[in-house]
């Protein structure tokens, strides 16, 4: 069965703006851009080696202000989404703006691609408790599917208890592809997105993605360019946690997806979801001819 890898492509210090102060003019930047394309093509160049495509969910504005990142993505095989127009959290959003990033985001992307864009994920997963009209708007924009609600027991940015941890269709229409969790006697835990991977050993990767497949479910894992590419920009002054949580282990997370890749099969979300029965755009091929994997 096939398995979800998906990259949510934002710059280093975007993806933390809204939890710490970050350097002024590192968002946006031509240092920013350099860093986008230089970690994109490199983890485009990982893949092509591996043989897996994959879905980049991007930020409108880099299909604005870089479309030929996501040209090179697309032209590369890998499914095209979105991750909104900015990387800022749609709960901290009145409903208008959040809709209208939304869909300049999906206008965006494909005007620079020339692609249709079906399937969204939030900055930060940050569609919750507070903001689930979101999913309704959603719709209204075009989209099929989502991969925002993070069905966690307890997170400090993101997460709807409660939640469906499977993929499965909301009131609405729209198709939900959680990402990956664990349900431990009664608390579900978020596992296999980038963060995870690079603090914790393979061999509990491996089991996560064994346990699900045991179960006919296929996984949502999730990493951003700059946990695969070389280009990380130095925000100094964190304090330890937060600087292990976005630098520690930064070399080992190819190293650990390259191990799954070669145990499990792996590709976009609309490759998984048009293979588990639900339509969402044109029909894709489910993944590139690979090297045989062992057992």
């Amino acid at each position: 069965m096939l398995h979800c890898f998906s990259v949510d492509v934002e710059g280093f210090g975007e993806g933390m703006s809204e939890s710490i102060a970050v350097p002024a003019g590192m968002v946006g930047s031509a240092e920013d851009r350099r860093e986008i394309a230089s970690n994109v093509a490199q983890m485009l160049e990982w893949l092509h080696q591996e043989g897996v495509l994959a879905t980049f969910f991007v930020l409108g504005r880099i299909a604005e202000q870089q479309p030929e990142v996501v040209r090179a993505i697309v032209a590369a095989g890998h499914e095209l989404a979105s991750h909104s127009h900015d990387h800022v959290r749609l709960y901290n959003l009145p409903l208008a703006e959040a809709r209208a990033q939304i869909a300049r985001s999906k206008k965006a992307l494909e005007d620079a691609s020339g692609h249709a864009v079906v399937g969204f994920r939030a900055p930060d997963f940050s569609i919750t408790g507070k903001n689930l009209e979101i999913l309704d708007a959603l719709v209204e924009c075009g989209y099929a599917y989502d991969s925002s609600l993070s069905p966690v027991s307890f997170h400090d940015v993101y997460g709807v208890p409660g939640g469906g941890r499977w993929i499965h269709r909301l009131p609405n229409g729209l198709i939900e592809f959680p990402p990956a969790t664990v349900d431990i006697a009664g608390h579900v835990f978020p596992v296999l997105g980038g963060g995870y991977m690079r603090v914790t050993p393979t061999f509990l990767a491996r089991w996560i993605t064994g346990h699900f497949q045991s179960q006919d479910q296929p996984v949502m894992s999730y990493i951003h360019p700059y946990e695969i590419g070389d280009a990380h920009p130095q925000i100094h002054g964190l304090p330890w946690a937060r600087r292990l949580r976005h630098y520690g282990n930064l070399g080992r997370a190819r190293g650990r997806y390259t191990a799954l890749f070669r145990r499990y099969s792996f590709g976009s979300a609309q490759a998984v979801l048009q293979q588990r029965g639900h339509a969402v755009g044109a029909p894709v091929d489910a993944q590139r001819p690979v090297r045989s994997r062992t057992a």
